[in-house]
């Protein structure tokens, strides 16, 4: 699991004068889950949407499979993206959302139909196949971007706060959907405000704040890092909440 699989080198992103990452670099190994931590404006949406070339960074690199992104073509990145906003064609119902992405992917009439099948009983859809997107609710559109992520061919998917908008079974069965990918070998970036959930099936953390990485690593190693006791019982978020104390006040010094 050491061969990079997405490597982000140096990212530098600003918005006028508004940093949204500072030198930020990372990577992400095959078979692993990494979650991606931080307050609201920390720069984790920018930093996924640059990883899918729907930004382009003041400065840094973004290599896939060690090969510069700005060289490939789309639908050379093997990238799955699961946006935070719901994005779907009017026109189209839930299911043949699913067999469109089938399509799009080659799979073959057995292949879409089992795929399509299963996705839909994990994700309690059945009810929901034939209908258009204005007639779901807000939990449902969501499950319908995770089915549709989930049906693209790729070695890694982008999730930028999946968990929105489901309730707490759903929760549960779309990590239990994420690990199944893991077991395949396949890499996940979840972004995500629910530390609690993270800790339970996160590999890694990259912890951001304001644009920069204020701790990345197993949670041992974060804990480590935090000046917090080892060995004891700590939760993820009162370690990133270590970590995001010591980035205020490494920043008072340098003031």
């Amino acid at each position: 699991m050491e061969d990079k699989l997405l490597e982000f080198k140096n990212i530098s992103k600003y918005y006028d004068a508004v940093k949204a990452l500072d030198e930020v670099s990372f990577a992400i190994k095959e078979g692993e889950i990494v979650g991606l931590i931080g307050p609201n404006g920390a720069g984790k949406t920018t930093a996924i949407q640059t990883m899918m070339k729907y930004i382009t960074p003041d400065s840094g690199d973004v290599y896939f499979k060690g090969k510069n992104i700005k060289l490939l073509s789309q639908n050379k990145l093997n990238i799955s993206y699961l946006p935070d906003e719901p994005v779907y064609f009017e026109e189209l119902t839930l299911e043949e959302h699913l067999f469109f992405i089938c399509m799009l992917y080659n799979y073959t009439q057995k292949e879409a139909n089992e795929s399509v099948n299963y996705i839909i009983d994990k994700l309690e859809l059945y009810e929901h196949k034939n209908k258009l997107p204005d007639k779901l609710s807000k939990g449902t559109k969501q499950k319908l971007q995770i089915a549709c992520s989930l049906l693209r061919k790729f070695d890694v998917l982008l999730a930028d706060e999946p968990f929105t908008a489901l309730d707490p079974k759903q929760i549960w069965v779309l990590k239990e959907l994420f690990l199944e990918q893991k077991k395949d070998n396949k890499s996940i970036l979840v972004s995500t405000h629910l530390l609690d959930l993270a800790e339970t099936f996160c590999d890694r953390y990259i912890c951001l704040n304001k644009g920069e990485i204020i701790g990345h690593g197993t949670k041992e190693s974060l804990i480590r890092k935090s000046n917090l006791c080892p060995g004891g019982s700590h939760s993820l978020e009162t370690v990133f909440m270590q970590l995001l104390a010591q980035s205020k006040e490494d920043e008072t010094c340098t003031d």
